[in-house]
């Protein structure tokens, strides 16, 4: 009966062991199911992070551009006449008639209008009859042969009256000669403000001109050029004068002569461009609003980088990709060209330069480059072209050559 019961007791305690034994097993089985692949994704993920680690920044580049040898200059400009003036009275009196009008062409010495003086003619009477008065005088003075009857101061003053008296009355027949008012050179008549009856006073007062007259086979175009473009205004340089009026024709002129001097407020060169306005057609008329377009050699090589090239900060530099490394350049900018920037300085043209460059970046730094891709086309429908020479339109100054 007892060994019946200690078998049996036995027997449990095996049973309790085995469960508790198959427990740890199916415990261990779940435990490593769980924990390895997690080990095995930390692993991955310090590995990858030492890779990143360990890897070298991407930088995009873009070359810098050597600038072309010559830079497209448009200005706007006043065209007027080669040779204009106008035509005041001498004297005074009433406009007795005017034979040329507006549009007319004229030659010089041609009478343009004939003013009546009857107070001038009033005065050559009297003046004349003060010659004659004095001429007899001195006549009488003279005549007396009686020694001592006249002195020598009598008849010396008598002279000199005679003398005066025909000088007053040649100066009075000179200004009766201005009764006519003549064209002063070959050319057009471009203003009339006279009528038969006009009362007109001698003198150059504003507004009491009779005519204007201009020579319009030659028209002048007058440009203020900008100080960082005065270097390359030459006489002879060719030039193209724009108006609005015929966009796709430019007309040809040459520099003829420029002030030599800057404006001390605009600091600016008044500069005349000479263009032919010959022929049956003269499409040029002066006055009209124009622009004047000079392709200009640099004075300087330069070079040409993208806006966004320029590393943050005070001073202009710019980050350059050389044997891999990075190297930080500084520069001395030029002219704005919006996009693009003009360096004078610190560049010579084919650097790899860094697009946006980040405050990150150190000397040296090992990096991967890799080019700016190519601008995409937008999308939409195309912008407006804008008029061709709008007198809106601001001050161009390009660095490509057109």
């Amino acid at each position: 009966m007892s060994t019946n019961s200690t078998a049996a007791t036995s027997s449990g305690k095996g049973r309790f062991w085995l469960v508790i034994l198959v427990l740890l097993i199916v415990f261990g089985i779940l435990f490593a199911v769980g924990l390895l692949p997690r080990l095995k994704h930390n692993k991955a993920r310090d590995e990858e992070s030492q890779t990143q680690a360990s890897a070298k920044p991407m930088v995009t580049v873009q070359r810098a551009k050597t600038a072309p040898d010559t830079t497209t200059v448009t200005l706007p400009a006043d065209l007027r006449s080669n040779h204009e003036t106008f035509a005041f009275a001498r004297v005074n009196g009433f406009v007795q008639s005017w034979t040329s009008d507006i549009g007319q062409h004229v030659r010089k010495g041609q009478v343009l209008a004939t003013i009546s003086t009857p107070e001038l003619d009033q005065q050559i009477a009297q003046a004349q009859a003060n010659l004659a008065l004095a001429r007899t005088s001195f006549g009488r003075l003279t005549s007396v042969t009686l020694p001592g009857a006249v002195s020598q101061q009598e008849v010396d003053a008598g002279r000199a009256q005679f003398a005066a008296q025909g000088a007053a009355v040649k100066q009075l027949q000179a200004q009766r000669a201005f009764r006519q008012v003549v064209a002063p050179f070959n050319g057009i008549v471009t203003q009339r403000n006279v009528e038969v009856g006009t009362l007109v006073t001698g003198g150059n007062a504003t507004g009491t001109q009779l005519f204007k007259i201009e020579q319009t086979d030659t028209l002048r175009a007058f440009v203020d050029v900008p100080q960082n473009f005065v270097p390359g205004i030459k006489r002879g340089l060719r030039a193209d004068v724009l108006v609005p009026e015929f966009p796709n024709k430019p007309f040809e002129g040459r520099v003829a002569r420029d002030a030599e001097a800057l404006d001390d407020q605009t600091r600016t060169l008044r500069t005349e461009v000479v263009l032919p306005n010959r022929g049956s057609k003269r499409q040029l008329r002066p006055g009209v609003y124009g622009q004047v377009r000079f392709r200009l050699p640099q004075s300087t090589p330069s070079v040409l980088i993208s806006a966004n090239a320029l590393v943050p900060g005070i001073e202009p530099k710019v980050a350059e990709v050389r044997d891999g490394k990075i190297h930080f350049l500084p520069l001395v900018l030029g002219r704005d060209f919006g996009s693009t920037l003009e360096v004078t300085q610190g560049l010579k043209g084919g650097e790899q330069l860094i697009i946006n460059p980040v405050e990150t970046l150190t000397e040296g730094l090992a990096v991967t480059a890799k080019a700016a891709p190519k601008p995409k086309a937008p999308t939409g429908p195309p912008p407006a072209k804008p008029r061709p020479n709008d007198p809106d339109a601001p001050r161009v100054s390009s660095p490509v050559a057109k």
